[in-house]
């Protein structure tokens, strides 16, 4: 594999070509980045992935976990399928946006076209594996009928990838909340009305097809005068990475979901994929903190103040990695019975066990930011190819012994098979490796404060230590000075210190 080229400060760069010899100029508006930047990327599929949630509570509520499980089941072969189509192109324009913003427009629209011209094909094959592995008609027909909310989904994430690199996140926001609230809607709708599950499939279709909608208002209210093209051939040739490795690591996500519906039923596809859902959420913390900064590290540069930006923002999510499963432990189990009654149960020791992939997931994603900021994206084909392999196996193994517990465990020994790789390509390619700010202070307190609630939890309420033990870390964060020095991951000078 060649190796990437990095961009040290005070070296010089070719210019970029867009399209028939147009000199690609540098974006004015993907400047230093702001910390309120993160609060709004997270807001937005926040609120997204909240009103989804409220759509999935419903849902499961209504079908229960058997029924559900199939939805599972046909959530997972249609994101496989967004994802095959070239969901990994919106990166690709946000870190092209940031450098022309003209060449961004004219990309998002080729790239549309691209996406929906590969997902015929895709939807096809996946179709047909359904039946060559006998799934009924009724699930068959019903991927097909979900696979049509590619099309709309490929000009929304399309239009968004622009926008996160002019930084214009309001309307990234109104994307993402035309088709939260239209599932929310929706979902409430069908669980006073007992739907069914053809209800269920009908308003996936419906929510993307509004949120394409919007989008192609977005785009045509925005957009710049001039728009720079690629070549039809030359911009399959950039974008390949951009199609395989996110494929290759989705699927990788989401194959565990097919294995347990083939090996363990629909009733424990359902029970973990409730708590893979809950887990997924959580990753629109490191998205918001890394996306923010992702425009202003891309612009052609990669120097000592990238990577301080990049070592803290791995230590501002190692801090907020530890807390979240100090509170997962202790908030699980009441939570799920409120949330969705005694029937999902089972789904507490899986969220439990899923916690603890946290760690490893948040560092995972700042490694990953880095290496894409610095033109590595080939390393990502085989990093997530080692990834599928050790899922793939693993859970042909695991799955027939210990149902959804050996699926949860494999997700945890799958991040930390990932965070190895990625260790190995930072060091390779910045000469030394990438090591969360204050990773020896944070990673004690914590040590600490989880020996205190597993001994104290025997003979004490363990509600009462769990809610103690997580506002001590937040507390100690504060009062150590680390949330101070986590910001300075927004300004356009680092601390003396540094």
């Amino acid at each position: 594999m060649d190796r990437c080229i990095v961009r040290r400060s005070g070296s010089a760069g070719s210019p970029r070509v867009a399209a028939a010899g147009a000199n690609v100029t540098e974006n004015s508006d993907a400047g230093k980045p702001e910390i309120s930047d993160v609060f709004i990327l997270m807001a937005s599929p926040l609120a997204r992935r909240l009103l989804r949630v409220v759509f999935v509570l419903a849902v499961a509520r209504l079908l229960g976990p058997k029924e559900f499980g199939v939805y599972a089941l046909l959530f997972a072969v249609v994101e496989l399928l967004a994802v095959a189509s070239g969901v990994g192109y919106a990166d690709y324009l946000t870190r092209e946006t940031a450098k022309d913003e003209r060449l961004g427009w004219g990309l998002a629209m080729q790239l549309t076209l691209l996406r929906i011209a590969i997902a015929v094909p895709v939807a096809a094959i996946g179709v047909g594996m359904l039946f060559f592995m006998h799934y009924s008609r009724a699930i068959i027909a019903g991927a097909a009928w979900m696979g049509l909310t590619v099309a709309p989904r490929a000009l929304s994430e399309g239009v968004q990838g622009v926008l996160r690199g002019i930084r214009r996140y309001s309307f990234y926001l109104i994307l993402d909340l035309a088709v939260g609230l239209t599932l929310t809607a929706a979902g409430v709708f069908l669980l006073i009305s007992g739907g069914h599950l053809k209800a269920v499939i009908a308003t996936e279709i419906g929510a993307a097809t509004v949120g394409g909608g919007v989008a192609l208002v977005v785009y045509f209210r925005i957009r710049t005068a001039e728009r720079l093209k690629m070549g039809w051939g030359q911009l399959v040739r950039k974008t390949l990475v951009f199609n395989l490795y996110p494929f290759t690591s989705n699927l990788y996500d989401r194959v565990d979901v097919v294995l347990l519906s083939k090996l363990a039923g629909d009733y424990a596809t359902g029970v973990y994929s409730v708590a893979y859902r809950a887990f997924g959420t959580l990753q629109l913390i490191p998205y918001g903190v890394l996306y923010s900064v992702l425009p202003s590290v891309s612009r052609g540069k990669w120097g000592e103040l990238e990577r301080n930006r990049l070592e803290r923002a791995m230590g501002l999510l190692l801090g907020l990695a530890f807390a979240i499963v100090l509170a997962t432990l202790v908030l699980a189990a009441p939570a799920v019975r409120l949330l969705l009654g005694a029937r999902y149960v089972d789904s507490v020791p899986v969220l439990k066990i899923l916690i603890w992939a946290t760690i490893p997931m948040y560092m995972n994603f700042a490694l990953n930011i880095g290496l894409l900021a610095m033109g590595c994206e080939r390393i990502f084909m085989v990093t997530s190819a080692v990834c599928l392999a050790v899922n793939f196996f693993g859970n042909l193994v695991l799955i027939p012994m210990f149902s959804w517990r050996g699926a949860a465990a494999l997700t945890i020994v799958t991040e930390l098979v990932l965070l190895a790789q990625n260790i190995y390509w930072i060091r390779r390619e910045m000469g030394s490796f990438a090591l969360p700010w204050g990773f020896g202070r944070t990673s004690l307190a914590f040590a600490v404060l989880l020996g205190g609630l597993l001994f104290l939890g025997r003979t004490v309420s363990v509600p009462l230590v769990g809610i103690a033990s997580f506002l001590l870390f937040l507390l100690y964060l504060y009062f150590a000075g680390m949330l101070a020095e986590f910001a300075t991951i927004w300004r356009s000078r680092q601390s003396p210190s540094i």
